[in-house]
């Protein structure tokens, strides 16, 4: 190809690109941390994962927080994450399941290009899922000796979707733990263009008569005996 039209090519591609698929971060939240995502005191509630669904009789208000627990049986808690129970005591008090939900925001997002990989641990056996689908981990009755790796990859929508962590409480105490080690999303092809911001039609139109220009003087030197 000669370089005049090498150069047309090359600006009327970059006049016709389309919009990019750019990975971003979603936002969640581990469990034992408050708004800014540092971790509580031993005892103290945290801000995020709410209770949403409890066995018949139990106590805790429905959109309640947990608070920070720990037992010498569990696997260690990290810097960034800690076990909690509905109670500052560890003890939940009924038999039965109890539902915790993160709520995220995939507005600007691809929900197809969704990933959510993470650790978690229940006292005792316990599910995480999302939007109400089939868990995607779960744990044993006994299995909060060691982490349990999880990976969301589908099933996510546009918009607000729900993380759903269970667990059965068997006899108190009763706890869970949720560590994210990555959550990202591609930007929407829609939300996302590539632009020049500094430059007006006028000024694409006057940047295309000198790139013309070039390709004129460059196609004369081509012409030019040597």
């Amino acid at each position: 190809m000669r370089r005049p039209t090498l150069l047309a090519a090359s600006f009327s591609a970059l006049l016709s690109l389309p919009s990019l698929a750019l990975a971003a971060a979603i936002t969640v939240h581990n469990t034992g941390v408050d708004s800014s995502d540092v971790l509580v005191a031993p005892g103290a509630q945290a801000s995020f994962w709410a209770l949403s669904a409890e066995p018949a009789g139990a106590v805790e208000a429905i959109g309640s927080l947990p608070f920070r627990y720990f037992n010498v049986a569990y696997f260690a808690d990290t810097a960034t994450a800690a076990w909690v129970s509905p109670q500052a005591s560890g003890n939940a008090g009924q038999v039965g399941i109890y539902t915790y939900d993160l709520v995220i925001n995939l507005t600007g997002l691809d929900p197809a290009s969704a990933s959510i990989v993470g650790n978690f641990g229940t006292d005792n056996d316990g599910a995480i899922s999302l939007n109400a689908n089939a868990p995607v981990a779960t744990t044993g009755a006994a299995a909060f000796g060691a982490p349990t790796p999880f990976t969301i990859n589908s099933g996510f929508v546009a918009g607000l979707n729900t993380i759903h962590l269970q667990v059965n409480n068997q006899g108190d105490p009763t706890t869970f733990f949720v560590s994210f080690t990555s959550a990202t999303a591609n930007a929407n092809a829609n939300a996302v263009q590539v632009t020049v911001p500094a430059l007006s039609w006028p000024a694409l139109a006057g940047l295309a008569l000198l790139l013309a220009g070039l390709g004129a003087l460059l196609a004369r030197r081509a012409r030019s005996p040597r």
